[in-house]
């Protein structure tokens, strides 16, 4: 694999009241994107503490490959749906690996 893989962490977050309409939305964005080109590993995370907040940890073979998951329409579809769910901005983080 090469050391450029573009390693994403997205966290959605909700209220209680919406975690279960959520993690719906989040779940059927797992085996779409698990089939498109350049996805490594996509997997979705459940806080223990709080049941409403989602963590994508996602590895791409680039960014490109990434835009083109952002611009799907199963994503935009869920992007959609998540602006009527989350209560807080979402935050994504591209990162390098470093070491």
């Amino acid at each position: 694999m090469s050391e450029n893989i573009l390693n994403v962490v997205a966290i959605a977050e909700t209220s209680a009241g919406k975690a279960e309409e959520l993690k719906s939305v989040c779940l059927g964005l797992i085996e779409p994107t698990r089939k498109e080109s350049g996805c490594i590993s996509y997997d979705l995370y459940q806080d223990l503490t709080f049941p409403g907040k989602f963590t994508f940890i996602e590895k791409w073979q680039s960014k490109e490959h990434l835009d083109l998951h952002l611009n799907s329409p199963h994503f935009v579809a869920a992007a959609a749906a998540f602006g009527n769910i989350v209560t807080k901005e979402l935050i994504v983080l591209m990162l390098n690996k470093l070491t």
